[in-house]
C-alpha cells in the first residue's frame, strides 16, 4: 500500500484474525520501525465489527477514505478521543496514550449503530489525523 501526504486518498487495507484476535495488515508500518504487531491489534468494538464485515471469517479487505466515494456503503463518525486502558492491557495491545471512538452510522447503506475504537495507527493511515468521518466499502 502506498500512502501519500493527502488524507483524502482512497486506501485499501487488509485485516486478519489470528488466535482469535484481529490485526491490521500493515507490514510497512512494522518494517519502518513505527511500532510492533501489538500496535496493529483491533479491539474495543473494532474486532466485533471486523467479525461482521468478514462474516465471522479470518480475513477482510476494506477500502476507505475521508470523503464519500463510489460504492462506499459504510460510514463512521468520530465521537471523541479516549481509550479503555484496562481493556487494552487485558488483550495485550501496545501501550498508547489515546485513541478515538467512532460510531458506525451507516452499514450496507442503511442506518446502523455500533461503537468502535481506533488506535493511533489510524493517524499513520490518514497522514496524521483522526478524520471526522471515514467512508468504507468491502
Amino acid at each position: 500500500m502506498q500512502l501519500t501526504k493527502t488524507s483524502t486518498e482512497t486506501k485499501t487495507i487488509g485485516f486478519y484474525k489470528e488466535k482469535g484476535l484481529w490485526y491490521a495488515d500493515l507490514p510497512e508500518f512494522l518494517e519502518n520501525g513505527l511500532g510492533t504487531k501489538a500496535d496493529l491489534l483491533m479491539v474495543d468494538g473494532s474486532d466485533s465489527f471486523l467479525d461482521l464485515l468478514s462474516s465471522n471469517g479470518t480475513n477482510v479487505t476494506v477500502t476507505m477514505s475521508t470523503r464519500p466515494f463510489e460504492n462506499h456503503s459504510i460510514r463512521l463518525e468520530k465521537i471523541n478521543i479516549g481509550l479503555n486502558r484496562d481493556l487494552l492491557n487485558s488483550v495485550g495491545h501496545a501501550p498508547v496514550d489515546y485513541g478515538a471512538y467512532y460510531n458506525v452510522t451507516t452499514y450496507q447503506n442503511k442506518p446502523f449503530q455500533h461503537r468502535l475504537w481506533l488506535c493511533p495507527v489510524t493517524e499513520y493511515v490518514f497522514q496524521g489525523e483522526y478524520p471526522q468521518k471515514i467512508y468504507l466499502s468491502l
